[in-house]
C-alpha cells in the first residue's frame, strides 16, 4: 500500500481567514475520519497566501493553539488593531463595517513635517504682527505646505500600518519548528509583477522568512509593500523588491502545491485539502456611497479574487473530474500535457462557505464576526466527515 500524504492549501481573505481556523480545528478533531491516518494532525505540504499564509505558517510549526489564541483572544477581543493601525481607518471600532476617521494632526505631520514649527510660531506670535504682515506670513506658510505635500504625498504608500503584525511574526515565527513539512507562502513583486512561491527553508535568513510571510499578507494600498526579500532560487540568490499580497495573482497557491507533489520522489498518494474563504459567488451590494477604502476592498479583495477563484480552483476541480473519468475507462486511458507528462487525478476536497453565509467585510474584525467565521468553518468541514 502506498504511503498517504496530506497537502493543505489556504486561500487569502483578510480577517475572513478566521473561517480557516474553524475548519482546521474541525480537521484536527476528525483527522482520522478525513484522512484515514491514525497519527496526530500533520500536513506534508502547507501553502498559503495573504491571511492563509499567516494561518499556514503556524499550522506548519504545529502551533494550532497559538493560532487559536491569536484569532480568538487577541483579534476577536481587541479588534483589528492587533494587526494594523491607521490614521484613516478607525481600528478601535467594534462595528461590522469599515469606519473611517481623519486624524488631521497626524496626517499633517506626515505630509508637512517641516511646517509644524512655523505654524506654532504663527499661532503664538501672529497676533503681534499687523494684518498685512499676518497675511504675508500665512501666504508664505501655505506655499510651503503646498510644496511639502507635493514632495511627501508620493511617499504615502498606504492607508494603514501593519507594524503590529510584523512584531507578532518576529515573535512567533521559527523555521526550526517546521519539521517534516514544507511550508510555502506566496508574494508578488510590484517591480516585476512576478509571483514568487517560496518554501520556508529557501529564504536566505530568518528576517527574510518573516518578510516573506508579512509580504504575503500585505494588501496593496492598505499596507506598505515589504521592501526586500532574498531567497534561494535554483541554487542562486534572488532578491525581490517591493513585495505585496500573493493573492493579487494567486488567490489559492494550488499550482505551487501540485508542483511540489509532482517533485516528490516517494511512492505515495496525496490528499489535498483546500480551505477557501469565498464561495466564488458575489453578492449584490450598493456602492453608491462607499468610501475609497470600501471600493478598493470590493474591487481587489472580492471581485478580482473571486474571478481568480473561478480560473484556478474551479479549473482544477473540473480537470480532476475529467482525469478520474478517463482513468475509469481503463488503465491505458490517460491524459497528457503538451510536454507529454501524464496528468494525475487527486483526492481533493474544498472547504468553503456556502453562498448564503455572510462572513462580513474582510478588513473588519470583532468578537461576533470572528466567532461567526470560525463557526462557519467548522460547519462546512462537517460535510466531509
Amino acid at each position: 500500500m502506498k504511503k498517504k500524504k496530506i497537502a493543505l492549501v489556504l486561500s487569502g481573505g483578510g480577517f475572513n481567514c478566521a473561517f480557516q481556523l474553524g475548519a482546521l480545528n474541525s480537521i484536527q478533531k476528525h483527522w482520522k475520519q478525513l484522512t484515514g491516518l491514525t497519527t496526530p494532525m500533520k500536513f506534508d505540504i502547507v501553502a498559503g497566501v495573504s491571511g492563509g499564509a499567516l494561518n499556514g505558517v503556524l499550522v506548519a510549526m504545529n502551533q494550532l493553539p497559538l493560532l487559536n489564541d491569536l484569532w480568538i483572544h487577541r483579534i476577536g477581543r481587541k479588534g483589528v488593531s492587533e494587526i494594523y493601525t491607521s490614521e484613516i481607518i478607525d481600528t478601535t471600532s467594534q462595528g461590522n463595517t469599515i469606519k473611517l476617521k481623519l486624524d488631521i494632526k497626524q496626517l499633517l505631520k506626515k505630509l508637512t513635517p517641516q511646517i509644524n514649527v512655523k505654524l506654532d510660531f504663527f499661532r503664538k506670535l501672529g497676533v503681534a504682527f499687523s494684518k498685512r504682515k499676518r497675511k504675508q506670513l500665512l501666504e508664505s506658510i501655505l506655499k510651503e505646505v503646498e510644496q511639502n505635500i507635493k514632495i511627501n504625498l508620493p511617499k504615502y504608500k498606504s492607508i494603514a500600518d501593519n507594524s503590529s503584525l510584523r512584531k507578532k511574526l518576529e515573535k512567533y515565527l521559527d523555521r526550526n519548528q517546521i519539521k517534516g513539512t514544507k511550508f510555502l507562502c506566496g508574494f508578488v513583486s510590484l517591480d516585476t509583477g512576478n509571483y514568487h512561491g517560496v518554501i520556508h527553508d529557501q529564504f536566505q535568513s530568518e528576517q527574510d522568512f518573516v518578510n516573506g510571510v508579512l509580504a504575503s499578507t500585505s494588501i496593496p494600498t492598505v499596507w506598505n509593500p515589504v521592501e526586500k526579500i532574498s531567497f534561494y532560487n535554483q541554487y542562486r540568490i534572488t532578491t525581490s523588491y517591493n513585495n505585496v499580497d500573493g493573492g493579487i495573482r494567486n488567490v489559492s497557491p494550488l499550482g505551487d502545491v501540485i508542483q511540489l507533489i509532482n517533485e516528490d520522489q516517494e511512492d505515495c498518494e496525496y490528499k489535498i485539502i483546500i480551505i477557501n474563504t469565498r464561495s466564488g459567488i458575489l453578492k449584490h451590494k450598493d456602492f453608491s456611497n462607499q468610501s475609497l477604502v470600501g471600493i478598493a476592498v470590493r474591487s481587489l479583495y472580492e471581485i478580482a479574487m473571486s474571478e481568480i477563484f473561478h480560473n484556478d480552483i474551479k479549473h482544477f476541480l473540473d480537470l480532476n473530474k475529467v482525469v478520474k473519468q478517463t482513468k475509469s475507462w481503463g488503465n491505458d486511458n490517460v491524459l497528457r500535457t503538451e510536454s507529454n507528462k501524464i496528468i494525475k487525478a487527486y483526492d481533493a476536497i474544498v472547504i468553503q462557505p456556502d453562498a448564503n453565509m455572510n462572513l462580513g467585510n474582510s478588513l473588519v474584525a470583532n468578537k461576533e464576526l470572528i466567532e461567526r467565521r470560525i463557526k462557519f468553518g467548522e460547519e462546512m468541514t462537517k460535510k466531509y466527515i
